[in-house]
């Protein structure tokens, strides 16, 4: 009876001690208060090459500090694997699985009464490997198309199931194309000529995309038809030309072919859009072509332009002048060359009192009369008109003669 006093009153005053403690808080419950951990959640899988990444967050550890967490690899329904971590850790990385195999997983944390149910499982992921970008990438320019082609992506031991190239107007993204990994090339058509466009081309297995390789490429074809203009002028022609359409590529050149009726007489190339074309025979009919050429090689020609060099008509031939009494007389013969345009008409030009005057006609004599009567000295110009306009003048000094008292 004693002993059962004893025990009592001792029972009391250890609850005393105890409870006279500086915290407030609560010992976590123990023995027979401590249950099962709560189920992990949030199970997320990444996956990599051959590993796959899990992270969950911790459960509720049921009163009893957790000892370690289970994760379960699932391929299909079977379970082909179990790895424990600490629980200290809420990452696994689970490593030599399958590339190209589909695995879920789920978690099971332990504390000192046992294990708690399983987690939900993560989302079905397949460890892959990155393939690597392709290689040799060319791209063939031509008329409104570019055709790519390349070496294939090393697969890294992991089938390549196509390529993916996308194309870029400028800052514009196009839309990508989908090429079998068995091909190794692609043309797009059609294109703008002259207008750049950059490729990338990247491979993918079905799981990931490789590195990026690009290429930059401008179609183009060659120039367009030249407009020309001849202008003829003595045993020459000058020809000027615009080319609208370039092909998409710079012009580097440009071709003029001399015809004499159906003969080739001449081709001159010159990388300016003028030529002059000489030593060409006067009052005689030639015809002009120009082509361009770029990259691309030689455009079409323009259409055949005729023009006939000729030039004005030389001098008057032995021009003279005899004055009288208020009256001046000219005379002098056709001038030697009329260079095809026989002479229509002549001029005869003086400066009288600052004033310039000109007198017209069809013969080979002129008799001018009210000339002023001073003696003084006059200069006169001579010269014929053809069809081309009038040529040089002959220059003559010529005097009145009054008559003496």
């Amino acid at each position: 009876m004693m002993n059962g006093r004893i025990r009592l009153v001792a029972a009391a005053w250890l609850s005393i001690v105890l409870g006279c403690g500086g915290s407030d808080e609560k010992p976590p419950p123990q023995g027979p208060h401590a249950t099962l951990p709560q189920a992990p959640s949030l199970v997320i899988a990444v996956p990599g090459d051959g590993q796959v990444t899990v992270t969950w967050d911790a459960p509720g550890d049921g009163g009893s500090a957790l000892l370690d967490y289970a994760v379960h690899v699932h391929s299909d329904e079977a379970e082909v694997r179990v790895v424990t971590v600490p629980a200290s850790e809420r990452r696994a990385v689970i490593t030599e699985l399958a590339n190209g195999a589909g695995y879920a997983f789920s978690v099971v944390a332990r504390n000192a009464r046992g294990r708690s149910a399983a987690s939900e499982r993560s989302d079905r992921v397949v460890p892959h490997v990155t393939p690597g970008a392709v290689g040799n990438l060319v791209a063939v320019e031509s008329d409104q198309r570019v055709t790519l082609s390349w070496d294939a992506a090393d697969d890294k031991g992991m089938p390549l199931d196509s390529y993916f190239i996308t194309p870029y107007f400028g800052a514009q993204e196009g839309e990508a194309v989908r090429v079998p990994a068995s091909e190794l090339g692609m043309t797009f058509h059609p294109m703008t000529n002259g207008a750049a466009v950059r490729f990338v081309v990247v491979a993918y297995n079905g799981h990931a995309r490789g590195p990026e390789a690009s290429i930059e490429a401008t179609p183009f074809t060659t120039p367009g038809v030249p407009v020309v203009t001849a202008v003829p002028s003595g045993q020459r022609v000058r020809l000027s030309w615009s080319v609208e359409d370039t092909g998409g590529n710079p012009i580097t050149s440009y071709r003029v072919t001399v015809y004499l009726g159906d003969e080739v007489i001449r081709t001159v190339e010159t990388s300016e859009a003028r030529a002059l074309v000489e030593e060409l025979e006067n009052a005689t009919t030639y015809h002009f072509t120009v082509e361009a050429a770029n990259a691309a090689g030689w455009g079409e020609a323009s259409e055949r332009i005729a023009a006939m060099p000729t030039r004005y008509p030389s001098m008057p031939l032995n021009a003279m002048c005899q004055g009288g009494d208020g009256w001046i007389s000219f005379s002098w013969e056709p001038p030697e060359f009329d260079y095809g345009h026989p002479v229509t008409e002549y001029r005869i030009s003086t400066v009288v009192n600052g004033n310039s005057t000109d007198w017209y006609t069809t013969d080979l004599s002129y008799h001018l009369t009210d000339i002023p009567n001073d003696g003084k000295a006059l200069s006169f110009f001579i010269s014929a008109r053809s069809a081309v306009g009038f040529g040089e003048s002959a220059d003559l000094t010529c005097f009145t003669r009054p008559e003496r008292p």
